[in-house]
């Protein structure tokens, strides 16, 4: 199923984080609020939803060229070692909305940035991170 690019960021305070994340998942896209399936493997009659892991558990193998690759971009001041750690947290976000995610047919990562001076903690902003990603991904499929 078709997907996209989707963006989405938060505010808290002075500190803004946001996500831009391009979708092409192997997985289910998942609506990480009302854990519904809102993109992925249609059934036969296109009318519904197949369940990705149901489908992987019965092939021996499915074809790679899938991906999911975002950036989270913060105006908190961080060092390279606390946006490294910020960027694993985001990847939390993947978790929430895509099922399976991190296949050997996907290239899924996340990148992560700062671009300010805002005073933070790195749980805070990382916190927020796996947030708007996972909102970020919603809005890729929608």
């Amino acid at each position: 199923m078709k997907s996209g690019l989707g963006m989405y960021a938060v505010q808290l305070g002075e500190l803004k984080v946001g996500a831009v994340v391009a979708v092409n998942a192997c997985g289910d896209v998942i609506d990480f609020e009302s854990g519904k399936i809102i993109a992925g493997l249609l059934t036969e009659d296109k009318k519904g939803f197949r369940d990705s892991e149901s489908v992987l558990y019965s092939m021996a193998e499915m074809p790679p060229g899938n991906t999911t690759i975002g950036v989270v971009i913060t105006n908190g001041k961080f060092t390279k070692a606390e946006m490294t750690k910020i960027a694993q947290m985001a990847q939390d976000g993947y978790s929430r909305s895509i099922r399976p995610v991190h296949t050997t047919m996907d290239g899924d990562t996340v990148y992560a940035m700062s671009v300010g001076d805002v005073s933070s903690s790195v749980d805070l902003a990382g916190t927020l991170a796996a947030r708007v990603m996972a909102a970020a991904i919603r809005n890729a499929v929608k």
